[in-house]
Parts: C-alpha cells; structure tokens; sequence
C-alpha cells in the first residue's frame, strides 16, 4: 500500500491499489451497476476521517483567498443576465480555492495526482482514455456555499464528474438529480421545464455524508444543489479528469470562477 495514501483513502474497505482482486473486483462492478441504474454513484466512507478534518482545516486557512462568483446561466452552460430568458435561467452562486492556492503537502493534492486513484476511476467509468487535468488552478478545486448559495439546475459538458463531500449544510445545499432527462437537440421539454419550476416528482435526493466520493454522468441528467439555508457551509472537492492529455480549461472559465486567468 502506497505509504503516501494511507493516511487518505479508506483502504479496509477500498482497496483501489489492487484492481485485480476480489474485493475491488465487486466494488467496481457496484460502481457499474449504479452508473447504469441512476447515472450515479456514491462510495461513502471512501475517504479517512483524519483527511476530512485536515481538509476541513486547510479551507479554513484558505478561505479568506477564495473567488465568490454569481452568474445566471442556461441549463445547457451558456452565460446569460438573469433577464435573458428568465423561465429557462439557473443561478450559480458558490466560492471557490484554486488548486494552485493548495500547499504542496496537501493531502488533497496527493490524492488528485494519484495513479492509483485515476486508475480506479477509470474503471469505474469504463473508459479507455481518462487523464488527469494539467490545468494549475481548476484541476481540482474546493468550492464553498455558503447560505443563499446554490448551483441551480444545469448539465455537465462532460460526462464522469468526480466530487468528494468535505461538509454538508445544516439545512439546503442538497445534491438533486432527474437521470436521463436532456433531449438531443437541446430545446426544453415539458418535463425538464416541470423540473425547473419543481413541478415534478422525478427528482432523487441521494443521502450523501462526509466523505461520500460521488462520480456522476451529468451530461444527460439535469441536477443542482439546492440552496443553501444555514450558516454551516457546503464544502465540496471537485476533481476535473478528460479523455485527452494536458488538457487545460479555457481562460473565460478560469476568470469567470477565480477571476484571473493565470
């Protein structure tokens, strides 16, 4: 076992350095069978406690350096005024830390450059390309919603979101989901409209605690983080992966969450 990740990943119950064997052999195949039922899936207790609380206190020194943007948006990802459209609109409201503000000790920063770690995530998603991100400051990144934030209904542009929840909210700040929603040509149906004014009964509220890793098909399935309402933040890690190598976010993203581009 990697002396570097023990103190990271809950390896008694995850033992993602031996892909091989039994144990990770039906964990993988879990893994599939959640992605394929729901388009999620959840591993709770994938992390160490003493990860969480080391995280939890680097956010803490860190905090005072994190980006707080709002923005309107489309569910599709196009940036709009909150005028624009205002029916089909979703509010992105949250702070974030840069990957380049971790420290290079950081047990996070360990985690993300892992082979092990994209290895098994690999597997897990069944893809034959999967690289880690060259990106210096959105590779992985801590976000922070704090209360009124939220991250309204949206799809990912890519499919195999990796998140790990670091602290959840007293109250809101819910991860929701309706799998398998988006039409091909990208024109709001009745029922992603019914989903948007939360008319609809197909949305599922997974249970997820600290330390719950989360790897999500977000492409096709509309979802969000309900707003928080208590002044215990939402703290969640974001772990960025593509199918192509060196792959860095173009400079807009960068100064639309961190507000510089370099």
């Amino acid at each position: 076992m990697p002396s570097n990740l023990y103190d990271i990943i809950n390896f008694h119950d995850y033992p993602i350095t031996d892909l091989e064997s039994r144990h990770c052999d039906k964990i993988l195949r879990d893994c599939h069978n959640q992605l394929e039922d729901k388009g999620l899936c959840l591993l709770p207790n994938f992390v160490q406690d003493n990860f969480i609380n080391e995280m939890l206190a680097e956010v803490k020194i860190l905090q005072k350096k994190a980006f707080y943007t709002e923005h309107w948006r489309s569910p599709y990802g196009e940036v709009c005024t909150r005028e624009q459209n205002f029916s089909n609109t979703t509010r992105a409201s949250m702070s974030s830390i840069a990957f380049d503000l971790l420290g290079d000790n950081s047990k996070l920063r360990t985690l993300y450059e892992s082979d092990f770690f994209t290895e098994f995530l690999r597997k897990v998603l069944k893809t034959k390309t999967f690289f880690k991100c060259a990106d210096r400051m959105i590779s992985c990144i801590i976000t922070i919603c704090r209360e009124s934030d939220e991250l309204g209904w949206h799809y990912d542009p890519n499919d195999g979101v990796v998140s790990l929840l670091l602290q959840k909210s007293l109250k809101g700040g819910n991860f929701e989901f309706a799998p398998n929603v988006r039409m091909k040509n990208d024109k709001m149906s009745e029922r992603e409209m019914s989903i948007l004014n939360n008319e609809n009964d197909d949305v599922i509220t997974p249970i997820q605690n600290p330390g719950t890793l989360s790897i999500f098909n977000g492409t096709n399935s509309l979802h969000r983080v309900s707003q928080v309402k208590s002044k215990v933040e939402r703290i969640m890690i974001l772990l960025s992966y593509s199918n192509k190598q060196n792959y860095i976010f173009a400079p807009q993203t960068r100064k639309r969450f961190f507000g510089r581009s370099n």
